[in-house]
């Protein structure tokens, strides 16, 4: 092993870490608002079951 090893396999890891957190992060708020525009879509479906059976 050659002391390149030294700082090229800590600079990969830490690059693989940086790129894991932005990426999950990207998923992580994607999957929030699919969960919000479900929670608006079933919200207005059960207000408007709501009135149709109280009208």
């Amino acid at each position: 092993m050659t002391s390149a090893h030294l700082f090229f396999i800590p600079a990969v890891l830490l690059a693989g870490a940086a790129f894991g957190y932005v990426m999950g992060r990207k998923l992580l708020l994607a999957e929030q608002d699919e969960q919000r525009r479900q929670d608006e879509r079933r919200a207005k479906r059960l207000a408007e079951e709501s009135q149709r059976t109280a009208g």
